[in-house]
């Protein structure tokens, strides 16, 4: 499916590790339109009717339909850009 960096993980974790988004949550990513680059990430309580769900070291993400293609087989990775924190999907190398 797709890959996460160990900080990608840790990003994923910590986001979801909010008492109020519950014991189930993960971070989910859709489609927001066409292209490549047009994908919302966002925390969520839970998978949304027909994500996928994928987890790994405690980080869970829940990807939409539409989305699933457009990450297969490619890297998520989170770094810090002017102090704030940026998902990236990347190819694998």
């Amino acid at each position: 499916m797709f890959t996460m960096t160990a900080n990608a993980r840790e990003v994923v974790r910590r986001v979801t590790a909010h008492p109020r988004i519950g014991a189930t949550s993960g971070l989910r990513i859709a489609s927001q339109g066409p292209g490549e680059h047009a994908l919302g990430v966002a925390a969520a309580a839970g998978p949304a009717r027909g994500d996928e769900v994928v987890e790994r070291d405690g980080a869970r993400v829940f990807l939409d339909g539409p989305a699933v293609p457009r990450v297969r087989g490619r890297l998520l990775d989170a770094v810090t850009r002017n102090g704030r924190v940026h998902f990236v999907v990347r190819d694998r190398h």
